[in-house]
C-alpha cells in the first residue's frame, strides 16, 4: 500500500539461504535510512517476534506482522510450488500486494518460485510476454541495468524486444533520460549471433529506441550503452560471473594490504581513497533486482545475502514503488503493443 509520502514493502523472510535473522535485521536497517517505509514482515509469526525482540520499540514503530504456515521448498517442481503456495510466506508476501495492503513484495526466494507465483498472483502487465529481472551492473562509465538475470532462459525475438522496452523505462527514470540499448552478441558483424538475437537486432532498429545494436561483453563493463539485453542464460552467467570476480578482487586486495608493514601503512594511508574507489565493486551494494513487466513492484534479493545486501534490495523496492515502473512500462507498451 502507498499513502502520501509512505509506502508499506512486504518482506518474504523464511527465503533465502539465511533465513529470518538476515532478512528481518536487513530490512530494519532500511528502514532507518529511508524515513518513507513501513513494512509487512511475512513468514513465521513466532519467529519474526523472536527476532524483532533485541530491538527498540522506535526501530519496529513502522513495522507489522504477516503470519503465515509454511515455507515454499525451495527444490519443489513447478506444479508442487502452486501445490504448496497458499499459506506460504511468498505466496502471502505476493497476495499482499495483489490486494492493495503492499506496495511491493521483497524476497530472496528462488527465482523460478518468485516468477511462477508472481505470474499467478499478480499477473502480466497487459501485453507483456515475460517478466524480466534486471540489475544495476558499475561499469566504467556509471551504472549500466541488465535483463534478463535468469527468469527466462530460452526468449523470442519479441521477448528481447520488451525487455529492451522494460529497461529503458527504467533506465530514464533514473539513470539516462534516452538510455542508450545494447543487444549483447558473440561480435558485432550483422552476421554473429543465432537468429533469435538477429531477429530481436531487427525489430530494435525499426523502433524508435535508441539502440546502438549489437555490444559484446567487454562493451558492458566500458559503460558503453545504458541498457544491454540478452537471455536469462547468458544474463545470469555474466552477473555471477562478476560478482565471483569483484569478490576475488576486493579480497586479494585486502589479503595484500596486510602483508607486511610497508603495506599495512600504505593502507592507513591510502584507505579512505582506496575504499571510496572500491566501494561500487561490492555486490551487496547493488543487490535487489526487480521483476519486470508485473502488475505490481518485485524485487528478488539473491539467495545468499547478507545484512547489507537485504537492506539493499528492500531499498530498492522502495525506489521502484516511488519511480512508479509499473504504470510507466504500460504507458510505453501502448504505443509497442507485442506482435500475435
Amino acid at each position: 500500500m502507498q499513502t502520501g509520502q509512505t509506502a508499506t514493502l512486504a518482506v518474504d523472510v523464511m527465503g533465502g539461504d539465511h533465513g529470518a535473522p538476515v532478512m528481518v535485521a536487513g530490512a530494519l536497517m532500511a528502514l532507518e535510512q529511508d524515513a518513507s517505509l513501513e513494512l509487512a514482515l511475512v513468514g513465521d509469526a513466532d519467529v519474526i517476534h523472536q527476532e524483532l525482540a533485541p530491538h527498540t520499540p522506535a526501530s519496529i514503530g513502522r513495522v507489522t506482522v504477516v503470519g503465515t504456515e509454511s515455507v515454499l521448498e525451495a527444490t519443489a517442481s513447478p506444479r508442487a510450488m502452486l501445490r504448496q503456495g497458499p499459506g506460504t510466506s511468498l505466496w502471502q508476501a505476493l497476495l499482499e500486494v495483489a490486494e492493495g495492503r503492499a506496495a511491493a513484495c521483497v524476497s530472496a526466494d528462488n527465482t523460478a518460485a518468485l516468477m511462477l507465483l508472481g505470474r499467478k498472483i499478480l499477473g502480466p502487465l497487459s501485453g507483456i510476454r515475460r517478466p524480466a529481472l534486471m540489475s544495476q551492473i558499475p561499469t566504467a562509465r556509471g551504472m549500466t541495468g541488465l535483463l534478463d538475470l535468469g527468469a527466462n532462459l530460452e526468449v523470442t525475438a519479441e521477448q528481447l524486444f520488451q525487455f529492451a522496452l522494460m529497461g529503458s523505462v527504467v533506465q530514464a527514470s533514473t539513470h539516462a533520460s534516452q538510455p542508450l540499448i545494447g543487444l549483447l552478441n558473440v561480435g558485432h558483424e550483422q552476421s554473429k549471433g543465432h537468429s533469435v538475437v538477429r531477429e530481436a537486432h531487427d525489430l530494435l532498429e525499426q523502433s524508435p529506441l535508441n539502440y546502438h545494436g549489437y555490444i559484446e561483453g567487454h562493451d558492458l563493463f566500458a559503460g558503453r550503452v545504458d541498457v544491454a539485453v540478452c537471455d536469462g542464460f547468458a544474463g545470469n552467467l555474466i552477473l555471477k560471473a562478476s560478482e565471483g570476480l569483484a569478490s576475488m578482487l576486493l579480497g586479494t586486495l585486502r589479503s595484500s594490504l596486510q602483508q607486511g608493514w610497508r603495506a599495512r601503512l600504505g593502507s592507513l594511508l591510502a584507505g579512505p581513497s582506496l575504499r571510496r574507489a572500491l566501494a561500487p565493486l561490492n555486490p551487496d551494494k547493488h543487490n535487489g533486482a526487480p521483476l519486470l513487466g508485473l502488475n505490481g513492484v518485485v524485487v528478488k534479493s539473491h539467495g545468499r545475502s547478507g545484512v547489507l545486501a537485504t537492506a539493499n534490495a528492500v531499498l530498492e523496492a522502495g525506489r521502484e514503488v516511488k519511480k512508479n515502473i509499473p504504470e510507466r512500462i504500460s504507458e510505453v507498451l501502448l504505443a509497442h503493443p507485442a506482435e500475435d
